[in-house]
């Protein structure tokens, strides 16, 4: 009698643990939401209110079901992958908010997966060491919580590196980057970061496997082998996957960002799809084109900060002879207040490359492209690209570049370093008895800045590696290449107009920074050039481009202005947004960087 009793009580007393550990739970889950929000409205309360309740009943009857097994071994493991979701997401998040003003939400997800995930890894370490021997079965729960937790690492690696948690700008970089830029990036970290993260990878595969290993077995009863795996199986393991996978996980952070990147990505695909309609649609016309053959040039350069150049800032160090003479040349005209749209590539040349800007919010999948209006023109179009081809082939620049007549790659078709100068074995294949279009891409001042420039191009020296005086020497061979790039396209293939600009700059002083950046990487070098011949055609569009070279531009309307350069009649075509038309109609009270979000007014420092 009195063991029944003391078993009852036991059971008592167990009922009452598990009680107040989801009471614990329950309250923890709800203050944390609390703290890392901006204040929780009412659908977010009743969200937490009523979703908690199953989210830490998984929990609580995950531990109920082997309450007898209980040790920190078993517990650990999937405590530290259930806390860490609890915790990262929603944190950095809130933190990134109140050091950047990043945009952020309200996120009560990652607390749920948090939560669901803890109950499935823990029961499913149960089955595993009912049904696997030993070491194996180790070696399996060591590698699906080292998944689990991979996903935790990388949003506390990124914060280290960029204070800011992963947000979309992020996410395309990340999705952007091919395996030599990994490469490179790792390198540019230097060898004790490098050999910090893989320690600390070691270290934490290495705790696993201990905790793992260090399980006790347990008893291989019909109870303990049946019973209980297809309890917590169906009655945990299923319902929390199931949670999971309708709407939960997909809404967490940072999956969520990495969906809507990756959807974004696919959309970008439409082009493709959607481009031959789109070109025979096309109706475009050129007004008063040469009637001999003839080379128009487009050079996109990259991460090159105007304010950081000679030809625009006299007291800066001589990083630009070629552009400062050049601004003396009457056929040369210096833009003095260009602009990028956004602050990292893809996005800008989204924008820049089609009718698709941030002022008419035209999907860029059903935009004409300058390839598109330049063929209509009646030229040979051609794409010389510096940057990488591989792992970017479905991005919107290389969507663009492949609708070209002739679309090339250094690393991919010379086989040959990253230096610029490489593209111009290229221009070489250009026929100067034709009428040309020719895009380069150029890498320019993209970090690691010492990757980008040959020896001799070493003039600026601070003893800093990848900072100031490395950044003048990009700048500096980039003036060199597009002298190269002028001089022959001058002297081999009747060059008529050359237009340049990049496609955002660069802080030397910050380097990598997915978010945030200040007016200083926004503001960019942006030149044309007309020939003569090209004059006698066209005055009333070298006068609108004289008229406006120091008005206010973002480069989402290069393809405007490219079109007026071309001297382009379509409907697909509005030359009140071109600034080389004198019905150029935009203000500088009316122009915006960072997505279409920031005006330029509020550019107080220049």
């Amino acid at each position: 009698m009195s063991h029944v009793m003391n078993a009852l009580k036991q059971k008592r007393h167990h009922i009452l643990v598990l009680c107040l550990t989801f009471a614990v739970i329950y309250g923890l889950c709800f203050q944390w939401q609390f703290l890392v929000s901006l204040g929780m409205g009412p659908d977010n309360i009743e969200d937490m209110t009523f979703g908690l309740i199953p989210a830490v009943g998984a929990v609580v009857l995950s531990l109920a079901f082997y309450w007898r097994y209980l040790s920190p071994q078993n517990l650990i493991p999937p405590a530290l992958i259930g806390i860490g979701w609890i915790i990262t997401g929603p944190y950095l998040s809130y933190i990134t908010l109140v050091n950047t003003n990043t945009i952020y939400l309200n996120n009560i997800y990652d607390i749920y997966v948090g939560l669901y995930f803890f109950a499935i890894f823990f029961c499913l370490n149960m089955i595993v060491k009912q049904h696997l021997p030993h070491l194996p079965g180790a070696i399996v729960m060591t590698a699906v919580q080292f998944a689990a937790f991979f996903i935790i690492l990388l949003q506390w690696a990124y914060y280290v590196l960029y204070n800011s948690s992963i947000t979309t700008s992020g996410a395309l970089i990340i999705f952007q980057t091919g395996p030599a830029e990994t490469l490179e990036y790792f390198q540019s970290l230097g060898f004790l970061k490098v050999a910090v993260i893989v320690l600390a990878l070691a270290v934490l595969l290495g705790a696993l496997f201990l905790l793992n290993y260090r399980q006790k077995d347990l008893p291989r009863t019909k109870y303990d082998r049946l019973l209980a795996p297809l309890l917590s199986l169906f009655l945990i393991i299923a319902p929390s996957a199931a949670a999971l996978g309708e709407e939960i996980l997909t809404e967490a952070f940072p999956v969520r960002t990495f969906l809507d990147t990756e959807d974004y990505m696919q959309r970008s695909t439409l082009y493709a799809e959607n481009h031959d309609d789109k070109y025979a649609n096309l109706q475009a016309v050129q007004l008063h084109p040469a009637d001999y053959p003839n080379t128009v040039i487009v050079v996109i350069g990259e991460s090159e900060t105007r304010t950081l150049m000679n030809a625009y800032d006299p007291n800066h160090v001589p990083n630009t002879p070629w552009l400062t003479a050049m601004k003396s040349n009457p056929d040369f005209t210096l833009f003095t207040n260009a602009y990028s749209c956004v602050w990292y590539t893809v996005p800008v040349l989204e924008h820049a490359l089609t009718e698709s800007n941030f002022y008419n919010d035209k999907p860029f999948n059903e935009s004409v492209s300058i390839i598109d209006m330049a063929k209509k023109a009646g030229y040979k179009t051609y794409w010389f690209s510096n940057q990488g081809s591989v792992g970017v082939a479905d991005t919107p620049i290389s969507l663009v570049a492949n609708t070209a007549d002739e679309a090339e790659w250094v690393d991919r078709d010379l086989k040959e370093s990253t230096l610029d100068g490489a593209l111009l074995q290229f221009l070489k294949r250009v026929d100067p008895k034709e009428k040309n279009f020719v895009v380069l891409h150029l890498m320019g001042s993209h970090i690691e800045y010492r990757n980008r420039y040959p020896q001799e191009f070493q003039k600026f020296n601070d003893g800093k590696i990848n900072q100031e005086a490395d950044f003048d020497n990009t700048i500096l061979y980039t003036d060199w290449v597009l002298s190269q790039i002028y001089d022959y396209a001058k002297d081999n293939l009747n060059l008529d107009a050359m237009i340049y600009f990049s496609d955002h700059g660069s802080d030397p002083d910050i380097a990598r920074q997915p978010d945030g950046a200040s007016f200083k990487v926004l503001r960019i070098p942006m030149f044309c050039y007309l020939s003569d011949g090209y004059q006698k055609r066209n005055p009333d569009v070298v006068k609108a481009i004289k008229a406006n070279k120091d008005k206010y531009f973002t480069n989402d309307l290069e393809y405007e202005f490219i079109c007026g350069v071309l001297n382009m009649q379509s409907p697909n075509y509005d030359p009140t947004m071109s600034i080389a038309s004198s019905q150029w109609k935009m203000q500088r009270q009316d122009l915006k960087t960072r997505f279409g979000k920031t005006s330029l007014m509020e550019d107080t420092e220049y």
